[in-house]
């Protein structure tokens, strides 16, 4: 939801939530924050590729997206970068 996000945000559009189980969105487009992305979860659900913890248990499927982003493809935080994305997410 890239280019409608500000419009989602606000309340202009509905949310993707009620249908799709993963979203992912910019933080730059209508958002009007420093270049970035997320992704939310509208609820935590068992991940469906089977992925086991240690102790062989299934994996939530908000852990398998943690660990498939950081620290593998984002680096370490920069501070600045999350003060600004709260400023925008406060506006």
């Amino acid at each position: 939801i890239a280019h409608p996000a500000g419009l989602v945000a606000k309340g202009l559009l509905s949310s993707p939530f009620p249908y799709c189980d993963v979203v992912t969105t910019t933080t730059h487009k209508t958002l009007r924050g420093p270049r970035g992305g997320l992704i939310m979860l509208g609820k935590n659900f068992e991940n469906p590729y089977g992925h086991k913890t240690p102790k062989g248990e299934t994996k939530m499927m908000s852990a398998v997206l943690d660990s498939a982003v950081f620290p593998g493809i984002q680096g370490g935080p920069l501070e600045h970068v999350i003060a600004a994305k709260a400023v925008a997410f406060g506006e």
